[in-house]
């Protein structure tokens, strides 16, 4: 399955980029990479980047590029990137979960 997008999450995540004045035409995207949590464990950030490293496995979904290091996806091998209604933000989840 990989890492999916919904329509939702990628609405929010051109917004972004609209605003970051980052050209998904010129290739510029965001980029999933874990980073270490506060308290310990493991989060995914979500970063504007300029296009992806050698590395990505780069998602696209309604227009909008998303760049995933290798990292998210030993973390999660099978994950959906969705809107967090309650606070209206994007997160990275678990498929199924």
């Amino acid at each position: 399955m990989g890492i999916e997008v919904t329509p939702e999450a990628a609405a929010v995540l051109r917004r972004s980029l609209e605003l970051a004045h980052v050209d998904p035409a010129a290739g510029g995207g965001v980029r999933l990479r874990a980073a270490k949590a506060l308290g310990g464990g493991t989060d995914v950030q979500v970063e504007l980047a300029e296009g992806p490293s050698s590395e990505d496995v780069v998602v696209e979904q309604d227009g909008v590029r998303v760049f995933v290091d290798s990292s998210v996806t030993k973390l999660y091998p099978d994950a959906i990137v969705a809107l967090e209604p309650q606070h209206d933000t994007v997160v990275v989840r678990p498929a199924g979960g």
